[in-house]
């Protein structure tokens, strides 16, 4: 086993959810309780997850749409979804829209830890994403505009905390000056102020067209805690993530 593993117990029956934070506890594993999806989405600021043992029918959003969202969000994190449901078709919709097990209840202890542990060692066993692109030290200033489009691309499409500049310059073997550079000449800006200004973008458009809540859409774009995204929005364009969202809602209304 490993004891090291964290997981996050999304359960709105508070005596099981206890006895069952309790009992993995007690087996070695970190352990978080909640009662539902936007208490999960809080402790998420703080608590890294590797694994999320989620109840299907829990108040307000639903364990089938906290698992989407946070395949979306994170899609390494192991999801063991629970619940009282026995027909296959809610079997089915558990693993569409992103569960790896699928436990029906009353579940035991015993077969709770097999099923962690079976998902551990799955989760373990997955390799990290390798890239496709290349250079050859002899080939950087030949291949400035593609090195620069290609790492555009990569940061455009990646999912929760951006890597920092030293991890990239490493991934594309050359110095984090010359690779800011580069996509500064390309884009007319740096790749922080880019990505920064791409991914408040990104918030804008989910804040007018959706009701997801404010600290998933921070938590989906990378940022730890959602007070440093409302600042960083609102240095940015001016006005709260609250106030979009209340004004967008008065429009559509009238």
């Amino acid at each position: 086993m490993d004891s090291t593993l964290k997981i996050i117990v999304v359960e709105d029956h508070s005596e099981l959810r206890q006895v069952t934070v309790l009992a993995l506890h007690k087996l070695g594993y970190e352990v978080r309780g909640v009662e539902n999806a936007i208490a999960l989405y809080t402790t998420l600021n703080e608590f890294n997850a590797d694994l999320l043992i989620l109840d299907l029918n829990l108040p307000g959003e639903d364990g089938l749409n906290i698992a989407k969202r946070m395949r979306n969000a994170r899609p390494n994190i192991g999801i063991i979804m629970v619940t009282v449901r026995e027909h296959l078709q809610d079997k089915i919709s558990g693993y569409t829209n992103g569960a790896d097990l699928y436990l029906t209840k009353p579940t035991s202890i015993d077969e709770l830890e097999a099923a962690i542990e079976a998902l551990s060692r799955r989760l373990l066993l997955q390799p990290a994403p390798k890239s496709t692109f290349t250079f050859s030290d002899k080939n950087h200033a030949n291949n400035r505009d593609d090195l620069a489009r290609h790492l555009h691309s990569y940061l455009v499409n990646y999912e929760g905390k951006l890597p920092n500049l030293d991890d990239l310059s490493k991934k594309y073997g050359v110095s984090a000056r010359k690779l800011n550079e580069k996509f500064i000449d390309a884009f007319g800006d740096s790749v922080y102020s880019y990505m920064t200004t791409h991914r408040l973008n990104q918030a804008k458009e989910k804040i007018i067209n959706s009701d997801i809540p404010l600290k998933l859409i921070s938590y989906e774009l990378g940022y730890s805690h959602v007070n440093h995204f409302i600042t960083m929005f609102t240095k940015k364009f001016g006005f709260t993530p609250g106030s979009l969202r209340k004004n967008s809602k008065i429009d559509s209304d009238g």
